[in-house]
């Protein structure tokens, strides 16, 4: 079987993809600048040599130097043994520098790149998709999707008059955001700010004799937003009227369990991450977390001291945060192994009190925060193994796997097993051996069931997505900063755009059965489509509530 790139571009050329492009070509007309107060600060840490949060360490670690004046072999059974751990820690120091050498280019990097840009009053991102309807920016290293201190580094260059304190509303919880205080009311994050104010005038006084904005979880969007908000202070008070330049962002309540629940109306997976109303914001991480603890106290009373160890250091949301955003995508019992472990690290800080020897404890942590996250949201799980599913028939007879977004655009998951050649060659006038992979026309099953589940629910964040800027452009919102399940604009339109991205949402899954759609589509594909099973079973979930759910994105 023959598979051609080109009967898919035939495919795409036809279909009406026109809400797509008008969503890519609006972003694109989104107008930025670079933040000069933030790249002066940015420069100054990153040049300083010091060590900063939010940033890695601009020179390598220093390596120890060579313990001994005599030779190895010289060495007696005492200073042999420190000879080795020596060797050891000078083994972790280079690794360690080895991993941070990308990280620190790419800082380099985007500071070279802001200060070219300070050159111009405005510049645009050229945008993207991706197979799935996924936007990205072209441009690497500073763009509206990068790390903390890439995206500090930029602001709207169109400004936006905050006429009234309402319109100031989202740039005080865009601040609350930024520190981790967004497991509170949206009040509450507001007079958080309100608090603050001194902190953040004291910040744009001098950001290095005040460095409250380095406690941030994200310290770099923190001290825009420290300038931004001093900025809008000293405005009021002198009674002038303030242009705010700063992107404020809404976040998605873990998005992609959002689209899993809607898609199979799950009340419980849906009130967990905030499809329904409720006064304060639900926490599936803590959830999670709390679950975790609750049988890990039971294995503790039971005498098991790795559980007392765990209790004693906490198996808090933070601990629980990556292995649940992962899930949705297909992520597995050992990726969540490798976040526990480096949650774990982290919050002990050099003082476990298991030392160094983590892995008993991970394990058992990961025992438990993974059953939990199943417990929590079973009619997620119910998703991604229908979708897996229908991808393993696809694979079973070598057929490419296909579905139609509900913005129109055909989606082809093109994963192909590969084959191996090694070839001679000479480059430098030596002859070595070079190995390549050639696609084979026999789709790559493993990766059709890692893959398919993944891909759909991001091609449905996508589609939310589109739907939204277009909303927003058809009731006057122009400027964006948009990530897969993180939108934003400027403070005062941030209202508007919070309608926009729920009325998107509930039109998204208040139409057709897209899991229904895709059974239907598998049904035309595939020779065995008549033991294909049904999509599972809906359950009560009124999608119309995520209309009245202040916390939905926030």
């Amino acid at each position: 079987m023959t598979f051609s790139l080109s009967n898919y571009y035939d495919v795409v050329r036809i279909a009406d993809i026109s809400p797509e492009l008008e969503c890519v070509n609006t972003l694109q007309l989104t107008e930025w600048r670079v933040n000069q107060p933030v790249l002066d600060v940015m420069k100054q840490c990153w040049f300083s040599g010091q060590s900063w949060e939010g940033l890695p360490r601009r020179d390598n670690l220093p390596l120890d130097p060579y313990p001994f004046d005599s030779k190895p072999e010289e060495m007696t059974d005492e200073q042999a043994l420190i000879y080795k751990e020596w060797c050891i820690k000078r083994a972790k120091t280079h690794e360690e520098n080895t991993k941070t050498l990308s990280q620190r280019i790419q800082v380099e990097r985007t500071l070279e790149i802001a200060d070219k840009y300070l050159e111009h009053d405005l510049f645009y991102f050229q945008w993207q998709l991706d197979f799935r309807t996924r936007k990205y920016p072209r441009e690497n290293f500073l763009n509206p999707q990068v790390a903390d201190y890439g995206k500090a580094l930029i602001e709207f260059a169109q400004g936006m008059a905050i006429t009234c304190p309402e319109d100031a509303t989202w740039l005080a919880i865009h601040g609350a955001n930024q520190f981790g205080v967004d497991k509170v009311s949206l009040v509450d994050r507001e007079m958080w700010a309100l608090s603050n104010t001194q902190n953040a005038l004291d910040v744009y006084e001098d950001p290095f004799a005040c460095l409250w904005w380095q406690d941030a979880d994200k310290p770099w969007a923190a001290l825009a937003w420290c300038f931004e908000w001093a900025e809008y202070t000293i405005a009021v008070g002198e009674g002038r009227e303030f242009i705010t330049h700063l992107p404020c962002q809404a976040d998605g309540s873990c998005n992609g369990i959002q689209h899993l629940s809607a898609m199979l109306l799950d009340e419980e997976g849906g009130r967990s991450v905030n499809l329904l109303p409720s006064d304060k914001p639900e926490d599936i991480y803590g959830d999670v977390a709390a679950k975790a603890t609750v049988t890990l106290q039971i294995e503790a009373d039971k005498g098991n001291e790795v559980a007392k160890q765990l209790l004693e250091v906490g198996v808090c949301r933070a601990i629980a945060k990556r292995p649940v955003m992962i899930v949705p995508y297909s992520g597995t019992k050992h990726a969540c192994r490798d976040y526990v472990r480096q949650a774990l690290i982290k919050k002990c800080k050099g003082n476990a009190p298991w030392g160094d020897m983590h892995t008993p404890a991970v394990l058992l942590a990961t025992d438990h925060i993974w059953d939990a996250i199943s417990s929590t949201i079973t009619g997620a799980r119910q998703v991604m193994d229908y979708i897996t599913q229908i991808a393993t028939e696809y694979g079973k007879h070598n057929t490419i796997m296909q579905w139609e977004t509900p913005t129109g655009f055909p989606v082809q998951q093109r994963y192909f097993k590969k084959k191996t050649k090694r070839l001679n060659t000479h480059l430098i006038k030596k002859k070595i051996e070079v190995d390549y992979e050639d696609e084979v026309a026999v789709v790559d099953s493993k990766r059709y069931k890692s893959s398919s589940s993944p891909n759909f629910v991001h091609s449905m964040d996508a589609c939310a997505l589109t739907l939204t800027v277009n909303k927003c452009k058809e009731r006057g919102i122009d400027q964006f900063a948009m990530i897969h399940d993180s939108y934003g604009t400027h403070s005062p339109n941030m209202p508007l755009m919070s309608d926009c991205l729920r009325e998107s949402f509930v039109e998204l899954y208040s139409g057709k059965d897209w899991l229904y759609e895709l059974w239907i589509v598998a049904k035309r594909e595939l020779p065995t489509a008549a033991d294909l099973p049904l999509p599972p079973k809906k359950g009560n979930l009124d999608i119309k509530e995520v209309l009245c759910s202040k916390y939905f994105f926030a």
